[in-house]
């Protein structure tokens, strides 16, 4: 009989283990808003560690700079560009050339693992929190290592890929791949921008809407960038503050994935990568001369450059600390830590 008693006794206090576990990770009542549209019940997570139970489009906010980083659920996704939209593309834009998509072909499906990403990119506020936490070297710009005033909220520019390797080590994170930036940019159905299949000027920081007008060529818009520089101050009229753009959301919720800043990804630059993808080969090159950029800047105006597929490359170096203002990143974290 005593034994049947003690047994009870060890059930019970089992069950009040794992209550009291299940109770750490209660889903909160703060909800996601705008609520993206892959999950409108998706929820906010104010907590030390992200969540061992999140939903897609769930957000955790990081403690460590506060950045809201948004939950990308595991599995399949269509990354690319197929040859029948490169048809359709070059249809609609006799200007462009057939070789600008090679390095984003064939399109195919992909699985990735759940993974974290930061909803927008980061601000100088939040990099300002870094040099001084980690004594790191400021963007050139700054002129010394404090912010110049009225730049909180602007996407951190100016940073080199080691730059932004060391923040999201700070940040207890990594630079996402540039698979992992696809998906949280167009989501599971091959879409075109983050936020559709058809271009819109209007929901993304773009050089074409900073200007109200159209630009055919290149050239066209060389010229008239050159002349804007002229009468404006690109560190604070170019790009815009993060999230300025909800409407241009992606389906899980991740703000200006097109436009304001082009984003380092953690590889280096491969012209054959999705040949490799294509065989579920996603093991990124060892070596290379570039580092992946994804997603358009505030002076590109021709909408190629903003869709999710587009891949840049720059290189990862700057010694002198002046590194391009049209550069920035977001964060990633695996699932799970």
């Amino acid at each position: 009989m005593r034994a049947v008693v003690l047994i009870v006794i060890a059930l019970l206090l089992a069950m009040f283990a794992v209550g009291v576990l299940c109770a750490g990770q209660e889903r909160p009542a703060e909800r996601v808003s705008p609520a993206p549209s892959c999950n409108p019940n998706a929820l906010i997570w104010r907590t030390p560690q992200p969540p061992a139970n999140p939903q897609k489009g769930d957000i955790w906010v990081n403690p460590k700079d506060s950045m809201k980083m948004v939950y990308i659920a595991p599995g399949q996704f269509i990354m690319g560009t197929s040859d029948e939209q490169v048809n359709r593309w070059l249809k609609e834009h006799p200007n462009d050339k057939r070789e600008g998509f090679v390095d984003e072909q064939p399109q195919c499906q992909v699985s990735l693992s759940g993974y974290w990403i930061g909803r927008t990119e980061v601000t100088n506020a939040q990099y300002q929190r870094f040099v001084q936490a980690a004594g790191h070297r400021a963007p050139a710009h700054w002129a010394g290592p404090g912010m110049p005033v009225g730049l909180e909220n602007l996407p951190v520019a100016g940073v080199d890929w080691n730059d932004a390797r060391a923040y999201c080590e700070w940040a207890r994170g990594r630079l996402p791949s540039e698979l992992e930036w696809e998906k949280a940019a167009r989501g599971s159905d091959g879409r075109t921008f983050p936020w559709g299949f058809r271009w819109d000027q209007n929901k993304c920081r773009n050089f074409g809407l900073i200007t109200r007008q159209n630009y055919l060529t290149s050239d066209d818009l060389r010229s008239a960038f050159t002349a804007w520089l002229d009468s404006h101050d690109e560190v604070r009229e170019g790009p815009s503050g993060v999230g300025s753009y909800p409407a241009g959301a992606s389906p899980y919720g991740c703000l200006d994935m097109a436009g304001n800043l082009w984003e380092w990804c953690a590889e280096w630059y491969d012209a054959t990568a999705y040949q490799r993808y294509a065989k579920d080969s996603l093991t990124p090159p060892k070596s290379g001369q570039y580092r992946i950029l994804r997603g358009g800047s505030w002076r590109d105006a021709h909408d190629g450059h903003f869709r999710c597929a587009g891949r840049d490359g720059a290189l990862p170096d700057d010694p002198d600390g002046g590194h391009c203002f049209y550069y920035g990143f977001r964060v990633a974290r695996d699932a799970g830590k």
